[in-house]
């Protein structure tokens, strides 16, 4: 039951978008529509420009972070449920049922929920992310990039199958949600970081 409680309320939380939000506030359009069409931090960006884009990466990672410290308190020794409810608000932010199933790709709440768990190595992954983004000029490549290392460091780390194999589900579709990103840098047709920074 505790369980099944987790993932309602996580996924109610996830399915909250702030990139629709402030992005219909700003501009009065729905993101959805635009570049690549996500509702997420990285297309917030693209479309918004670094500031607003950056409100919006603020929201989504506080969004993954809060809920998943809240269940580590409640259930401080069963890691399980931590991950379990960090999924669960990740698939809500990609898959939230009132706006259709279209949301965003997950990787800034994502990165919330590590950083609720693992504090230390998100931080260095996330520089790790930056540097990447720098030198790609493409979220989208040094997303796919992160996603693919964290289950290998948490598999390293000792933490158990089940974890691992949560944290490696949304890798995997990650990959999914970035396929048509790929496809438009390949073709030169996506929004680099610098053209984003430069809204």
């Amino acid at each position: 039951m505790s369980y099944i409680i987790v993932i309602l309320i996580s996924y109610a939380i996830g399915s909250i978008s702030p990139a629709r939000i402030i992005t219909h506030k700003v501009l009065g359009i729905d993101i959805r529509d635009v570049n690549s069409k996500s509702a997420g931090t990285s297309n917030a960006v693209m479309t918004l420009g670094i500031k607003y884009g950056s409100l919006v990466g603020f929201l989504d990672l506080i969004k993954g972070l809060v809920p998943v410290l809240i269940v580590r308190l409640i259930f401080p020794s069963n890691e399980v449920i931590w991950f379990v409810s960090g999924l669960s608000i990740v698939l809500g932010h990609i898959f939230p049922i009132y706006m259709g199933f279209r949301g965003g790709k997950g990787t800034a709440t994502f990165g919330g929920v590590l950083f609720a768990i693992v504090p230390i190595q998100t931080l260095i992954l996330a520089a790790i992310f930056t540097i990447l983004t720098i030198v790609t000029d493409y979220i989208a490549l040094s997303t796919l990039i992160m996603v693919t290392i964290i289950p290998i460091v948490m598999f390293f780390d000792n933490y158990s199958t089940v974890s691992v194999g949560l944290v490696l589900f949304f890798a995997v579709l990650s990959f999914y949600k970035h396929y048509p990103n790929i496809r438009r840098i390949i073709k030169k047709q996506e929004v680099g970081l610098k053209e984003g920074l430069s809204k």
